[in-house]
């Protein structure tokens, strides 16, 4: 039986979001030191549609964890979704050219992890976390969170002059044990919607965190 749910799609303005929730309970959730895992397969997209400029366009990942990603990961705040830090823009991209998505993907598997050209762009992701969370042990009873979310903004590749455009989405996903049969785990999905970098102080800061920058340094890079 697969783990995962059924296939969400949404499309704001020019991104569209495909999301593939997955959720692997327990084999007996009575058991001792038991857990769920628990994330998604996801693709998000954004079309630039036809243009006179040549210049690149990719995609700037924040996330907001319930455990621990990488050393530089706050666990329940926003984080720049890559494992090293940068000092750039163009460095702190979701994904590195060439990598293709693992077997463990049953959506994705073999597909590039993300794609730049001057019309679209993409990421592809597949997040996993770990909750062990239930309480007392041994009770069957799930307690933990796991409210996970991510947002999305495209960045214009110009080298050291790369812009972040101001418009992007938030989303995200969490899961409950199911009411009426406890021993199955339900994923709900919070729906895209539009955010802007520059009146969200959280994500602000979690960029200038990451790049060593102030959130003022960080609205320098907002393009007009």
């Amino acid at each position: 039986m697969s783990n995962y749910k059924p296939k969400c799609s949404y499309s704001v303005g020019k991104f569209q979001l495909d999301v593939y929730p997955y959720v692997a309970p327990p084999e007996n959730r009575f058991d001792q030191n038991v857990a769920i895992q628990y994330g998604s397969d996801f693709k998000v997209t954004f079309t630039r549609g036809a243009t006179t400029q040549g210049t690149k366009i990719g995609l700037l990942q924040l996330i907001f964890p319930r455990t621990q990603l990488f050393p530089h990961t706050t666990v329940g705040a926003w984080n720049v979704d890559r494992q090293a830090r940068a000092t750039s823009l163009l460095d702190s991209l979701y994904g590195n050219d060439g990598t293709q998505i693992g077997n463990h993907s049953e959506y994705y598997k073999g597909d590039p992890m993300r794609k730049h050209s001057a019309t679209e762009c993409y990421l592809i992701d597949t997040p996993r976390e770990i909750n062990s969370r239930f309480s007392p042990p041994g009770s069957g009873t799930f307690t933990g969170i796991t409210s996970t979310k991510f947002a999305d903004y495209v960045v214009e590749l110009k080298g050291p002059n790369s812009k972040v455009f101001d418009g992007g989405i938030v989303w995200g996903y969490s899961v409950l044990q199911n009411a009426s049969n406890p021993a199955e785990f339900d994923v709900t999905m919070q729906p895209p919607k539009s955010v802007k970098l520059s009146q969200s102080n959280e994500h602000l800061t979690a960029v200038a965190s990451f790049l060593g920058q102030t959130p003022n340094q960080v609205r320098s890079l907002i393009a007009n």
